[in-house]
């Protein structure tokens, strides 16, 4: 099954399949009724039509059917340099499949999907935050460990 677009009748599947990513993380996703849940459909509202910079890949049913997984791109702006003169590079995330459909090649495919529109797009670097159970599939599709670490800093709210 090829990934297709996703479109606004498929936001409620892109937020479920957005808790199962969490749970898998080992983070508790709360009640149907939690407050990122809502600010996560506005989010997937506003990428899928209004930012032609970012495009969301899904396998399953049709819009507003149950979906088997789901992954984003978009474009992130750097600064200029020799590499990327242009200093656009291109970001990976919310790659999930539903727990019953895992190991069918679901995620390996919208991978695929997503990096071939980021190089369509002349865009010929790509970067993710890989988990443990998803690095297996981002290695079978050529990424390797960055160049530099990476590092976060979380301030108090």
């Amino acid at each position: 099954m090829d990934p297709r677009p996703a479109v606004p009748a498929d936001i409620p599947e892109l937020v479920r399949l957005r808790a199962v990513a969490l749970a898998a993380l080992g983070v508790d996703p709360g009640p149907a009724d939690a407050a990122w849940r809502g600010a996560a459909r506005d989010w997937f509202r506003e990428r899928l039509v209004e930012r032609p910079d970012v495009h969301c890949l899904v396998t399953g049913g049709a819009p507003g059917e149950r979906l088997t997984a789901s992954g984003m791109a978009w474009v992130t702006y750097h600064l200029p340099g020799p590499r990327r003169p242009d200093g656009r590079r291109g970001y990976l995330d919310g790659i999930v499949t539903d727990e019953g459909a895992r190991g069918r090649g679901h995620a390996r495919r919208i991978v695929d999907g997503l990096v071939g529109w980021l190089n369509g797009a002349g865009i010929h670097h790509v970067q993710l935050h890989a988990s443990a159970g998803g690095e297996p599939v981002y290695r079978a599709a050529g990424f390797v460990t960055g160049q530099y670490p990476g590092m976060d800093l979380i301030t108090p709210e």
